[in-house]
């Protein structure tokens, strides 16, 4: 297998696991390939162990199964190294490629004693989505399983005034520029989709109600 399919490949996962509402046909447009060969893509996948299927709640991949293993022999320096290459990869503009690598690197920290586990867990917060993604990790970490379930959801905004602004929206997708986050959302003041800067969020609030499929 060349280098460039491997790439499409690990870059298809990754993109199925942060954007668990992307349409086929986006996916196709995005990876620049034919219907056809995302569903190549997909046996090949199998074949590793790498499972995902079509969900029509959510209207796009949902992965079934992904081989698990441990790394061990890892010293503190290299996974502060890691933190700081993730922290890099919010510069790429490619949101997929770097939650893939903060999942995989939140991994890496949960088998780490418990002292340590949670100095790791802060820094990824604050080091790579505060300082990296420019938003509130608690804004991210509630705004992330809303969205997978395609939930509706009330931003509360940061406001001058007294009164907190709150937004009612449906969550679409998340896109990364220039290091800072970005919301894609319906229900907007603009007819179509609109986006929101993380950084100006300060509360998601999911409710009980289902975003429309698109």
């Amino acid at each position: 297998m060349n280098s460039r399919r491997l790439a499409r490949l690990m870059g298809i996962i990754c993109d199925i696991k942060a954007h668990p509402r992307r349409s086929p046909e986006e996916t196709c447009r995005r990876f620049r390939i034919s219907r056809r060969q995302l569903y190549k893509d997909r046996d090949s996948l199998a074949g590793m162990g790498i499972n995902f299927h079509h969900s029509r709640l959510t209207g796009g991949f949902v992965l079934d199964r992904e081989p698990t293993f441990n790394i061990s022999g890892m010293s503190l320096a290299d996974l502060f190294a890691l933190v700081l290459a993730v922290r890099q990869l919010t510069r790429v503009n490619d949101f997929a490629l770097a939650m893939g690598a903060l999942a995989g690197l939140r991994t890496m920290v949960g088998q780490l004693p418990e002292g340590l586990r949670g100095l790791f867990e802060e820094a990824l917060d604050q080091v790579v989505i505060a300082d990296g993604f420019s938003c509130s990790p608690e804004v991210l970490h509630a705004l992330l399983p809303a969205m997978a379930e395609a939930r509706r959801v009330v931003l509360v905004m940061e406001s001058l005034q007294e009164d907190e602004q709150r937004l009612n929206v449906d969550p679409r997708r998340l896109l990364l520029r220039e290091g800072a986050l970005f919301l894609e959302a319906e229900g907007l003041e603009s007819p179509g989709p609109g986006l929101v800067a993380l950084s100006r969020v300060r509360r998601v609030i999911p409710t009980p109600f289902f975003s429309p499929p698109r």
